[in-house]
């Protein structure tokens, strides 16, 4: 089962947390998702948007951590300025050098700009081509992506081109149920309406955001109440954003989520 944070990305400028202080589980693996990789030019060359957080963090990843890197996240939007090929070329180039580089097992892919109207069309064939060249690469690359509501459409005809090489989906449910007094049973209803469009709950995970200061989605009781129902259900773990923020409440939604991976 996924269980995996998102971290480093200083939300509301927050810094890096020690890693080795993130809860751990012997059974499951935390999956920790170093944000972002952005190519400033456009062109395909992936680099680390902040350079001293992201080699921090990953140079903290201890004991059963494993890394992903991440692309893109809110504030750069998607728009190649070199052609398709060119673009997905260097991209497979540039990302296989910084896993390889810092020992990373996984891609996620979170666009989530840029992605309407006619600039949008090339996303979906520009990720399937980077991901069937990255999978060639490694085959065991683990490959997940974080659409909501807002950019699902694109998200679908990715998973339309390349589903089979996508492990898991991160659905960001906290943007479309935002309240935190979202119940547990409202957020249930949403993936029961996912796994019906994806044939099934074992490709799905269940967003939880941490946020502390402006509260966003189902807090931790509704959480934890609704992944006991979708782990019965067969759905494919949990991610949280972020890890940045949860280490102020101690990491109870990281710890919970694995604690209730592992159990029987």
């Amino acid at each position: 089962m996924f269980i995996g944070a998102y971290v480093g990305a200083r939300p509301l400028g927050r810094p890096l947390p020690p890693l080795a202080d993130a809860p751990t589980h012997p059974a499951v693996p935390l999956h920790l998702l170093y944000a972002f990789a952005r190519d400033p030019a456009h062109d395909g060359m992936f680099q680390f948007y902040d350079p001293y957080q992201l080699e921090c963090a990953c140079s903290q990843q201890c004991g059963s951590q494993r890394g992903m890197l991440s692309l893109a996240g809110a504030g750069f939007a998607w728009g190649p300025a070199v052609p398709l090929d060119q673009w997905v070329a260097n991209a497979a180039a540039s990302l296989q050098a910084l896993m390889e580089r810092y020992n990373l097992i996984g891609l996620d892919i979170n666009y989530e700009e840029g992605l309407d109207g006619p600039a949008g069309d090339s996303f979906a064939p520009a990720m399937a081509g980077l991901i069937g060249r990255l999978k060639a690469w490694r085959p065991q690359l683990l490959v997940t992506i974080a659409p909501f509501d807002a950019v699902w459409g694109r998200y679908k005809k990715l998973l339309q081109l390349a589903g089979s090489s996508v492990d898991y989906t991160h659905w960001q449910v906290y943007a479309e149920l935002e309240s935190p007094d979202t119940t547990a049973e409202q957020v249930v209803a949403a993936y029961e309406r996912l796994a019906a469009e994806l044939g099934g709950y074992s490709k799905l995970t269940l967003g939880v955001n941490t946020e502390p200061d402006e509260r966003r989605g189902a807090q931790l009781p509704a959480i934890v109440e609704a992944f006991r129902v979708l782990r019965a259900r067969g759905i494919g773990g949990a991610f949280v954003w972020a890890l940045d923020n949860s280490c102020g409440c101690g990491y109870a939604a990281e710890a919970a989520l694995l604690r209730l991976a592992a159990e029987d």
